[in-house]
């Protein structure tokens, strides 16, 4: 890069190349798959008003500092492969070894990148992807399907997408153009492709006969960095067949429909329908992909509900999960494959940390005491869920044998299991001891960050926790690095209440982190689009529990 303004072209095209590659040589390992996880969190971030574009202008160290975040890594890479997926594989390559042989051992800028990609497509590249570069946000992609004389069609509505409802329709009229790639079902034998370029606030998709087209989903192998709306008749056909679509696109529309009930743009029933879908989900990615919505419920509207109706929710989540891991047991076949080990471990995770499932929570019990004895006697997958479960109940003595594991721990790995569970136990005097720790020779700097956020995701310790990090500012503060300063501040959000959301923004007004001033106004933001949600969702989540 010629100069940090465009640090994306260094790091975006990393963070593609890291994953095109290797999925080329390990497709097993599903690394596509595994990166719609990151795109999800670049999507997140970009639909606050407080983002910022892929190319941001930098004048000082610390505004070059805070552009190594989600939307340089994870939505850079996905325009990446979006522009790669529109020109076709061939083409793009053609150009990017032109753009290479010609800056090598020198400087460039997005512009020149562009130059060698036209002249390997013999068309335009700069209008088309420049709005997706230096413009923030992104599109949301409302689709409904039109049948007219026998021919089926995709009507497809763009406007830039906003995580609040609360922004009026001057701030969402935007369009770009959108490379679409649609998945179109027919009656029998394989899915179609469709191609389009979307320049237009409206227009018309044609899928081919209405007779050949049995439903249709608006953002084929997630390919395109939009959130894609179904009108509830094409959402209806793809809950029925829901195995039909791939992993990334079963993740993509389980994020793009609770991305709509975050904005008030999609019911939350039809977004818990979907999830009473995947009891037998054999992906362990696609029960991540569901794992963090129910977990935001869990955390905040559920705690709302009369103690019936949340009893009623943990029962519902075990309703559609246990069978899966009733199944699959405890224990890991010889030859089985990785993907039904992980999966093991999803559902543990799930059915522990969300319904309070007791027969997990026993498992657990019982193996955690062997494990910490002899690593050999748990399926590696399920040390993970079985270390932070068993945490959450720990008592003393369960944390000092976690405190000498992690201190003799043999591999970094290890060690960062158990120095982060530390952040899970939620007995009082045990998360004084943690807070303590941070401020340890036990904790290296680098992980201060990391535990502190621990803390802040558990209930019985967030508040504390930043009761602690206001009083001992001044010797915590050394031990905050610049780098991630941001992701301490991202944390905050999950205290909740307006009153903290008052004491985070004083407190950080009077203390300056200047390399999280981004990341502050967006936790503030996100402290009132979480309020909002909690407001509409509770009386939503009430009914839907009554079967009103």
């Amino acid at each position: 890069m010629a100069w940090w303004d465009d640090l994306w072209l260094n790091e975006a095209f990393a963070t593609w190349m890291a994953h095109k590659v290797v999925d080329d040589w390990k497709p097993e390992w599903r690394m596509w798959q595994g990166y719609e996880h990151d795109r999800a969190g670049a999507l997140a971030l970009d639909a606050l008003a407080n983002t910022h574009p892929i190319y941001a202008r930098v004048r000082s160290v610390a505004e070059a500092t805070e552009n190594f975040d989600a939307i340089t890594y994870e939505k850079g890479a996905a325009v990446v492969r979006m522009l790669e997926s529109w020109l076709g594989a061939a083409v793009f390559r053609s150009g990017v070894r032109r753009y290479i042989r010609r800056h090598r051992e020198g400087n460039a800028r997005a512009a020149d990148l562009w130059r060698a990609l036209e002249h390997a497509a013999k068309r335009a590249v700069e209008p088309i992807v420049s709005p997706w570069v230096e413009r923030p946000g992104f599109p949301l992609v409302a689709a409904q399907r039109v049948d007219s004389e026998g021919q089926a069609f995709l009507l497809v509505e763009q406007e830039r997408f906003f995580a609040s409802p609360r922004l009026g329709a001057e701030a969402r009229a935007e369009t770009r153009p959108i490379p679409l790639v649609l998945r179109v079902r027919p009656p029998r034998g394989r899915d179609r492709i469709v191609r389009a370029l979307v320049e237009k606030k409206r227009e018309r998709i044609a899928l081919g006969a209405s007779a050949d087209v049995r439903w249709v989903y608006a953002n084929a192998d997630e390919a395109s960095f939009v959130r894609a709306l179904h009108d509830g008749a094409i959402l209806r056909a793809l809950g029925d067949e829901l195995g039909r679509l791939a992993p990334a696109e079963r993740m993509g529309l389980l994020g793009h429909q609770w991305a709509g009930v975050r904005a008030d743009r999609a019911p939350l029933a039809d977004w818990l329908e979907l999830v009473t879908r995947l009891g037998d989900e054999p992906e362990p990615d696609v029960l991540a992909a569901a794992h963090g919505p129910l977990a935001w419920i869990v955390d905040q509207a559920v705690p709302a509900l009369p103690a019936e109706l949340a009893a009623r929710f943990r029962v519902n989540i075990a309703r559609v999960f246990s069978p899966a891991f009733t199944r699959l047991g405890w224990s890991a076949a010889r030859d089985e494959s990785d993907e039904k080990r992980q999966r093991r471990a999803a559902l543990i995770s799930m059915l522990g940390n969300l319904a309070d499932a007791r027969d997990v929570l026993d498992g657990v019990e019982s193996r955690i005491g062997p494990y910490l004895k002899d690593r050999r006697t748990l399926e590696p997958n399920l040390a993970g869920p079985v270390v932070d479960l068993a945490a959450r109940n720990g008592d003393a003595a369960r944390f000092d044998a976690y405190l000498r594991t992690m201190e003799a721990a043999r591999t970094p790995q290890e060690r960062t299991r158990f120095e982060m569970a530390l952040g899970a136990f939620r007995a009082p005097a045990l998360v004084e001891r943690t807070l303590a720790l941070a401020l340890s020779d036990h904790v290296p700097t680098q992980d201060v960050v990391p535990l502190l956020c621990r803390l802040l995701a558990n209930p019985r310790a967030r508040e504390r926790t930043w009761e602690f990090i206001r009083e001992r500012w001044t010797a915590l503060a050394p031990r905050v690095s610049a780098g991630l300063a941001s992701r301490l501040v991202s944390a905050l959000p999950a205290l909740q209440k307006p009153l903290y959301r008052r004491q985070v923004a004083s407190f950080f007004a009077t203390h300056p982190l200047p390399t999280a001033t981004r990341a502050l106004k967006q936790a503030l933001e996100r402290f009132e689009l979480d309020a909002d949600l909690r407001a509409r969702l509770v009386p939503d989540l009430r009914s839907y529990l009554r079967g009103d």
